[in-house]
């Protein structure tokens, strides 16, 4: 399981060539205002999002994994 325990507001300039290739999560309203969650990215890898507390993740905001990787966070459509 990757750990995810940096947020970038809106990516924070990163080129756009690194949040392309990046994974992507999608998370409704309510997921997005929790500052310790687990889920899984759009290739299927489990990711657990330790931030501080607080916290509110928007769509475009980008988080660092422990490995390194990027993890691009998208608002899920509201039913």
């Amino acid at each position: 399981m990757r750990t995810a325990s940096k947020l970038l507001s809106r990516g924070a300039g990163l080129a756009s060539a690194l949040t392309k290739r990046a994974a992507v999560v999608a998370l409704d309203w309510d997921a997005r205002q929790k500052s310790r969650l687990e889920t899984t990215d759009d290739r299927g890898d489990r990711i657990a999002i330790f931030l501080t507390r607080g916290t509110v993740m928007r769509d475009g905001d980008v988080l660092v994994a422990d490995d390194g990787g990027l993890i691009v966070v998208r608002a899920a459509p509201q039913v």
